[in-house]
């Protein structure tokens, strides 16, 4: 199958064009350490499976068909990929706690998309989606299945890669904890920076206010 888009050209990802997937998935980003294993192993699998074991899966997969993905190309470059499978070549589907499973048989499922980040912006992912419909179609299979969400929703994101920890609000810091005196340890700061300021302004000539020695008691004479 060869899908055609001005000057926009997507292609089976099969055992000939293996050099190309490398080529794209080495760039900056989670493919070059993911290599689409992420929905192919459980977790406690995906974790232990170094990266060299994740390339070596994905190239035993290209070299069999029907093809795990397609490759978008761009002047003759690879720019872009799509992954979509069988589901049962994707474990952690039925086993997933933030998407709702239904287990339609000879169903597949598109997993990932990925765009060089030179191409990013140029409207790739649409003919990319286009193709792989028509790409399970050539295999007597139904349209792939997909996440839907409410209009207005927020998208259900599905990484590879865990977010960085964001920090507490300020709501939820203990008091005496680290964030607090860190604010407190500021506010000394600055106090301590207006009081040098302030005795940094005297008159020339004069101690500065610390220095100065305070009068003793005035006593009265008795006569």
């Amino acid at each position: 199958m060869v899908t055609q888009h001005a000057a926009l050209e997507i292609h089976p990802a099969d055992a000939d064009r293996w050099p190309d997937v490398e080529r794209l998935f080495r760039r900056p980003g989670d493919p070059r350490s993911c290599w689409c294993a992420w929905w192919r192993l459980p977790a406690s699998e995906y974790g232990a499976t170094p990266v060299a074991d994740r390339r070596a899966l994905m190239a035993d997969r290209v070299a069999r068909t029907p093809a795990p993905g397609l490759l978008a190309y761009a002047g003759g470059v690879p720019a872009g990929w799509v992954a979509l499978a069988p589901r049962g070549e994707y474990p952690r589907i039925p086993r997933s706690t933030v998407i709702t499973y239904e287990d339609v048989p000879g169903c597949w499922a598109i997993t990932c998309f990925y765009v060089h980040p030179g191409h990013r912006g140029r409207g790739l992912l649409q003919p990319l989606l286009a193709a792989a419909v028509e790409h399970a179609r050539t295999h007597g299979r139904p349209p792939p299945g997909g996440i839907p969400r409410r209009a207005g929703s927020r998208p259900v994101r599905l990484r590879a890669v865990p977010r960085p920890a964001r920090p507490l609000p300020a709501s939820r810091v203990r008091r005496g904890g680290p964030a607090r005196r860190a604010a407190h340890g500021a506010a000394d700061a600055r106090r301590h920076g207006r009081l040098r300021t302030a005795s940094s302004r005297r008159r020339p000539g004069l101690p500065a206010a610390s220095a100065r020695r305070r009068p003793g008691p005035r006593h009265r004479l008795s006569r």
